[in-house]
């Protein structure tokens, strides 16, 4: 995954896509698949830029070669801001792992605790509503106003 700066024009991002692309298939890379993922507001300014273009690229490659990749974006010119690479596999099999962890643990709070409010919302029990003639909610409101609130 790359994130290109606020400096390149949304036409130009196609072609430093092929050139990442074109990049990607020198060192070896297979299957390559690029997703677009569009321009979005970032987190945090990066480079005195507030926004970027996301753009994944999937790719098969042998691992000795990733170092090289890895440099060569390194020192490419400053359209590219922040990148990642990560070897998906490994990844998957990590969070598969912390899944079987996670579901091993005690947990403190029961679960009846860690209900979301809109399920509290769904249990708690709604007043009725009461219909009220003018006569009847003027006696209320009267009645409100006069209550002695220093007790």
């Amino acid at each position: 995954m790359y994130l290109l700066g606020a400096n390149v024009a949304d036409t130009d991002v196609p072609q430093v896509s092929a050139q990442v692309k074109k990049l990607v298939e020198d060192f070896g890379g297979t299957d390559v698949v690029e997703t677009q993922l569009g321009k979005k507001k970032l987190a945090y300014t990066i480079k005195k830029t507030r926004n970027g273009h996301y753009v994944v690229v999937n790719f098969a490659m042998e691992p000795k070669k990733v170092f090289g990749l890895d440099a060569r974006i390194h020192s490419m010119d400053q359209s590219i801001i922040r990148y990642l690479i990560i070897n998906l596999d490994e990844y998957l099999e990590r969070m598969a792992k912390d899944k079987i962890a996670q579901s091993k643990i005690i947990r403190r709070i029961p679960a009846e605790a860690t209900e979301s409010k809109s399920e509290v919302r769904a249990k708690k029990p709604v007043a009725p509503i009461i219909e009220l003639d003018e006569k009847a909610l003027d006696e209320k409101i009267e009645a409100a106003l006069t209550e002695d609130l220093t007790k």
